[in-house]
């Protein structure tokens, strides 16, 4: 009779341990910060992770624009190759912990502009029609506003 208290409350405390780490997985360490976007809180060497990783985006979006106006593909596609999902793969080891962090629709936008940055590289490379190529960089520059305008990125320690 013992035993099987003893697996009901193991049993419990699994469930309860699934629940939580789903429920992490999901929403993260977030909170709603003043201006009703999401913050997600982060340590400061997350935080600045993160917000490198943002600025490499950007630095790639100029390279791209800057390759296309000198027609000059080649450039415009190491831009784009630069911040597609090989960035994640050799970022892997240093995201894990901040993974948990997020939640899930700031993962999907973050993974979705980095797989289009590695589409847009190919259209480069097979150069596409510049409309064509306009019109994705504009779908691939949504997510940039989309990610701005719901989320921010706070520092654990900061009040809530």
């Amino acid at each position: 009779m013992k035993h099987l208290h003893l697996a009901k409350v193991a049993i419990l405390l699994w469930l309860f341990t699934m629940i939580t780490l789903g429920y992490f997985f999901y929403f993260g360490n977030t909170t709603k910060s003043l201006d009703t976007r999401t913050a997600i809180r982060l340590t400061p060497a997350e935080r600045q992770l993160v917000l490198t990783e943002m600025r490499a985006l950007l630095e790639a979006l100029n390279g791209i624009l800057a390759g296309l106006g000198e027609n000059d593909y080649e450039k415009a596609a190491k831009s784009a190759d630069a911040v597609g999902m090989g960035l994640v793969a050799s970022l892997e080891h240093q995201e894990k912990t901040i993974l948990l962090k997020l939640p899930v629709s700031f993962k999907k936008l973050g993974f979705g502009t980095h797989e289009k940055f590695d589409e847009i590289a190919t259209k480069i490379r097979k150069k596409e029609e510049i409309h064509t190529l306009l019109k994705d960089m504009d779908e691939l520059t949504k997510n940039c506003v989309a990610c701005h305008a719901g989320y921010k990125i706070e520092l654990e320690t900061e009040a809530k």
